[in-house]
């Protein structure tokens, strides 16, 4: 488990499967709507570019998009889709958990969202936020009071 909880894809990946299994074990939370699976389909596919482009911007600044070493950021990111939100990339795989929940089409399915922010603001945004802070000091002070977290 501790080795899950370096790498935020493998955490996403977690909620997942709890996802799935919850919909196969508490079929009763199932609802049946065509709206869900264009939800499901604009959810994904929303969630895919800004990771993409969350993650062209942090090689565009030839900095690291790896969450295990917030260390080695080279370069604070604060343009494009940075503007809106300080950890698109987070954002982005929480939209993949909203897409499966829509496709699921299981109720329960939404109770793991916010235990899964829960998850990803104490084990990767607040000690890449800790890193940030030594590196950058008052211009990320300045960029966390214009930007939220998420959203």
């Amino acid at each position: 488990m501790q080795r899950i909880m370096k790498y935020p894809p493998l955490v996403t990946l977690s909620f997942m499967i709890m996802m799935y299994l919850m919909s196969i074990l508490a079929p009763l939370f199932n609802v049946n709507s065509f709206s869900f699976d264009w939800l499901s389909t604009t959810s994904l596919f929303v969630s895919v570019l800004v990771i993409i482009s969350s993650g062209w911007k942090f090689k565009k600044a030839n900095t690291t998009v790896d969450p295990t070493t917030p260390e080695k950021t080279t370069h604070l990111v604060t343009s494009g889709i940075y503007r809106y939100s300080r950890n698109p990339m987070y954002l982005g795989l929480l939209g993949f958990l909203i897409a499966e929940a829509f496709l699921l089409s299981n109720l329960l399915c939404l109770v793991l969202l916010p235990i899964y922010i829960h998850t990803m603001n104490k084990y990767f945004i607040r000690p890449e936020e800790a890193a940030l802070l030594i590196l950058f000091e008052n211009s990320f002070i300045t960029y966390k009071q214009k930007v939220r977290r998420w959203l």
